[in-house]
């Protein structure tokens, strides 16, 4: 918009001057004849041919682009209308097709063995997903869910991609607007809107140099797809379809700096331009009716008496607009902030999130030095269905996966959890020895519980302490379904428990993967 109204700006103002000379001239001519006026009217004439030109380079494109219309610029001072391009690439057509078969997943009735889902998601996350419909069915409610890539401030989608020592990971942030409704018997009994930032942990196995041939995710041995899916003939781990292709292993709305920023300038924007045209609108209108009545007493012609007369106006017009914009801000920006605060935060909060972010940055630089693949996103993604799958579960085996610390208390107490969000996660602190890595960290998340036929929400924070092999430098543990026994040689699933069905060996997962030593609800 600033655009288009400045370009058309530069062509009023620059008529205006040039007409009000041309017409300056032609008024005193008829008193007297002078070089000085000769210059005065050619000026002019240079101005309001001047003036054409920059109609025809600068306001016509603008106001003609195929893209743009009167009609949606102001539409949009009144409703907020921020939809994203459409799918630009491969990543972003696999996210938009796994939102819509989660939303698939959702709304079919049932638990359904086969599902769009697994063709666009890990065997493993499909597994945590499978577990939560479980959980819903268990409690008697459905969830409606619908989202919507939207752009505050910049682009929809950013993706940054790294090798991790397995698998090509693209970890992609979607700006997105979600919602949830939960429903039992068909009637809704809660509803959830989120304006968030959606985090998606994408694994791909990387392919060889060699024609046909990709790397083996466990061993790094170079060998066909189809090898795979018998078992790498190196390490004898197996793979399914979906652990070698394009697949979302993680997805989770979590709050970030940036798109809350962004948000927050977009409000402010949003708002303070119908606070300007306000304040500014009205004066207008009031003073060009004024300059109409008392023109007549100004010695001059009319083309310029009403060139006077509409500076005047917009000069005040605009002192008043930016006045009421400014006031609005001051006075009552801060009061629908708190009314809507799930939407638009605070600076203060901004700051704070921007602080923990500046923290996390820090810590992600001291453990890069030991692991030079660590990637703070996919870590903090392997957590969050780390979580997820403890929320859910409902035997101690499902949750004691991911953990070497007792977790069967806490069944009991996630039973009646229907979803979750992990809205914030933060590092506290990292060390190292000759055996294994430490991470310390806290995690916010956000619990739906169901409760008769009502649903509440509640925020709870966890204090995590994490454990891992110090000769472990990879970070998609989540890519393989099965890996081999050492005891016996027979296949262990993750899925199970990760112990072996024949001899009861349990996989040293910690040997793998970042395990829970210690939990703690605070």
């Amino acid at each position: 918009m600033e655009t288009r109204f400045g370009s058309l700006g530069i062509f009023l103002v620059t008529f205006f001057i040039g007409g009000g000379l041309v017409d300056t001239a032609v008024h005193n001519s008829t008193s007297y004849f002078s070089f000085e006026f000769i210059a005065c009217a050619l000026l002019g004439l240079l101005l309001v041919l001047g003036s054409f030109l920059i109609f025809y380079v600068l306001v016509l494109p603008a106001w003609t682009d195929k893209h743009y219309t009167l009609k949606n610029e102001l539409t949009g001072l009144v409703k907020e209308d921020q939809t994203g391009k459409q799918d630009s690439d491969a990543t972003e057509r696999l996210i938009t097709d796994f939102r819509n078969s989660l939303r698939e997943f959702f709304d079919r009735p049932g638990l359904p063995e086969n599902s769009p889902l697994q063709n666009t998601a890990t065997q493993l996350y499909w597994h945590i997903l499978y577990l939560q419909k479980r959980r819903m069915e268990q409690l008697g409610v459905t969830m409606d869910f619908d989202a919507v890539r939207k752009r505050y401030g910049g682009v929809s989608v950013t993706k940054n991609k790294h090798f991790d020592g397995k698998y090509m990971i693209t970890d992609a942030k979607e700006r997105i607007e979600a919602s949830r409704i939960y429903k039992r018997d068909h009637r809704t009994i809660h509803e959830k809107k989120d304006s968030e930032l959606a985090h998606y942990t994408i694994l791909n196995a990387k392919q060889a140099t060699k024609e046909n041939s990709i790397i083996c995710p466990n061993c790094g041995n170079p060998t066909t797809r189809e090898n795979l899916l018998d078992g790498c003939d190196y390490c004898g781990t197996k793979f399914t379809v979906e652990d070698l292709g394009n697949r979302v292993s993680s997805f989770g709305l979590r709050q970030d700096y940036q798109v809350a920023y962004d948000k927050y300038t977009d409000a402010r924007e949003h708002y303070g331009t119908r606070a300007f045209l306000l304040g500014a609108v009205p004066i207008f209108i009031v003073c060009m009716i004024y300059g109409l009545f008392v023109m007549d007493d100004l010695d001059a012609g009319l083309f310029m008496r009403l060139t006077a007369t509409f500076f005047t106006a917009a000069f005040c017009a605009a002192l008043m607009g930016y006045i009421v914009k400014y006031g609005f801000w001051v006075t009552l920006f801060p009061v629908l902030q708190l009314k809507q605060s799930l939407t638009y935060r605070s600076k203060k909060k901004l700051d704070e999130l921007k602080q923990r972010e500046s923290k996390n940055e820090v810590l992600e630089k001291e453990i890069r030095a030991f692991d030079k693949r660590f990637s703070l996103e996919n870590f903090f993604s392997n957590i969050q269905n780390k979580l997820a799958a403890i929320h859910y579960a409902s035997t101690g085996s499902q949750a004691h996966a991911f953990a070497t610390v007792e977790l069967s208390p806490y069944l009991e107490y996630y039973n009646d959890v229907a979803d979750m969000d992990v809205t914030e996660m933060s590092l506290l602190d990292f060390h190292s020895d000759e055996k294994s890595q430490h991470i310390h960290m806290k995690a916010i998340a956000n619990l739906t519980r169901v409760t008769g036929n009502s649903c509440r929400e509640t925020t709870e924070t966890v204090e995590l302490q994490l454990i891992k092999s110090a000769a472990c430098k990879t970070q998609a543990v989540c890519g393989p379904s099965v890996l081999k026994c050492k005891n016996c040689g027979a296949s262990i699933s993750l899925l199970n428990g990760g112990k072996c069905e024949y001899c009861d060996s349990e996989l040293n997962l910690w040997e793998h993967d970042w395990v829970i030593a210690d939990y703690q609800v605070l």
